[in-house]
């Protein structure tokens, strides 16, 4: 099922049919995409480098890309920016910030360089720049790594859907090599596609 999918989507000329396919062949994988449009709704908006250095110098973020410790600072904010710091303090989410921050500044580097930690983070930033890359995720990166594998090596597969963390850097970046491969443009709408799918997929075949 995996080889099918992906092969699918490697020989696909419109994201809107292949997505329509391969749920017709797999309700499990439909469900959870019509689950995930709710949960995960496509993200219409972006963030640049150059906003991130307006936070900076303003005094909300520090150089590493922290929020600021000065709360008092965000009353000048609107309703819903100082809602949205509420959830992210209450889910004890502050410190992964930078990992995004980060991402959004490197926008325009290709490779991981030295960033060894927030891998997923990270290329989540890189990809609110809207510069056409893709979404990491670590039920994505499982369903790749799963399509990378030897079909042979039951053991290896076996081990890699039982995982709950893949963030293997060299694997990220043979998956963003995939992507850019591919028949399909690599549009902000294809990408929010492609991942809902091997979004879905990667559930599925988790142990």
């Amino acid at each position: 099922m995996v080889d099918d999918i992906f092969k699918e989507i490697e020989k696909a000329t419109t994201i809107e049919k292949t997505e329509k396919l391969i749920c017709g062949k797999c309700h499990k994988i439909h469900k959870i995409i019509k689950k995930s449009k709710t949960l995960y709704p496509r993200i219409d908006f972006s963030l640049t480098p150059k906003e991130i250095q307006e936070l900076t110098e303003s005094g909300f973020l520090d150089e590493e890309g922290n929020f600021c410790d000065d709360t008092s600072k965000y009353n000048c904010l609107c309703p819903l920016a100082r809602l949205l710091y509420s959830i992210v303090w209450k889910n004890d989410d502050l410190k992964k910030i930078k990992h995004i921050v980060q991402g959004i500044k490197a926008a325009n580097i290709k490779e991981l360089c030295e960033k060894k930690d927030g891998l997923v983070f990270y290329n989540f930033g890189k990809f609110l720049t809207k510069n056409g890359h893709p979404i990491i995720d670590q039920h994505v990166l499982r369903a790749f790594a799963v399509f990378k594998a030897e079909k042979n090596d039951c053991k290896k597969i076996e081990e890699l859907r039982e995982k709950n963390k893949v963030d293997d850097p060299s694997l990220i970046e043979c998956y963003k090599k995939w992507i850019q491969s591919l028949k399909l443009k690599n549009s902000n709408e294809n990408l929010y596609h492609i991942d809902k799918l091997l979004f879905a997929l990667g559930k599925t075949i988790k142990k």
